[in-house]
C-alpha cells in the first residue's frame, strides 16, 4: 500500500499526540526517543497544542485517514546555533508499515521542506547505538555522523550520535 504524505496542521494536535504516544509505547521505536511514554502522557492539552504550533510535522496516512507514521522538523536558528539548521525529531512508522518506503518518504519530505527554508545549511538528527537499522537507514539517505555523541536521555547506558545532511549546492 502507498501512503499519502502531508503536513500535519496544528489543530490536529490530538492526532499528533496519539501517534507520539504510540511511538513511545512501541518496544522497538521507543529506544529512539529522548523522552518516555510516562513523561509525555502527563503533558497537558495546552502543551500538546504548543508543540504542534512550534514545529512542522509530516504524516503518512492510509486511504481511510489512519496516521501510520510521522516526522517532525524543528527550525534551529539564532545565536545558540553556529549555522541555521533544522532538526528532525519524532521519526516513526507503525510496525506493520516498516519495510515499506514510508519512512524514506517522510524523511525526504522533512529534508525537502528544510531546503525550502533558504537560510538552512544542514539537517540534523540523533540516532542511538541501540538502533543499527535506523543508523543504516539514515546513512543510506546521505546522513553522516558529525562526531558529536552523548548519553541517551532516557537511558544513559545507550549512546546517541548526531548525524547531519549538508545542503546540496
Amino acid at each position: 500500500m502507498v501512503y499519502g504524505i502531508r503536513t500535519a496542521a496544528p489543530e490536529e494536535w490530538r492526532r499528533i499526540k496519539e501517534l507520539r504516544l504510540a511511538a513511545l509505547s512501541d518496544p522497538v521505536a521507543r529506544l529512539a526517543f529522548a523522552s518516555t511514554y510516562q513523561r509525555e502522557a502527563e503533558l497537558t492539552d495546552e502543551e500538546w497544542q504548543r508543540r504542534a504550533q512550534q514545529s512542522t510535522g509530516f504524516v503518512a496516512e492510509d486511504g481511510s485517514g489512519l496516521w501510520v507514521g510521522s516526522a517532525t522538523v524543528l527550525m534551529e536558528t539564532g545565536t545558540e546555533y553556529p549555522i541555521p539548521q533544522t532538526h528532525v525529531v519524532g521519526m516513526y512508522v507503525r510496525p506493520d508499515v516498516r519495510g515499506s518506503d514510508t519512512a524514506e518518504r517522510l524523511l525526504r519530505a522533512a529534508v525537502e521542506w528544510s531546503w525550502r527554508q533558504h537560510e538552512v545549511e544542514r539537517v540534523r538528527l540523533w540516532v542511538t547505538g541501540a538502533n543499527p537499522r535506523a543508523f543504516a537507514f539514515y546513512t543510506r539517505l546521505g546522513f553522516s555522523k558529525t562526531g558529536v555523541s552523548a548519553p541517551h536521555p532516557p537511558d544513559p547506558s545507550i549512546t546517541g550520535y548526531e548525524m547531519e545532511l549538508a545542503r546540496p549546492y
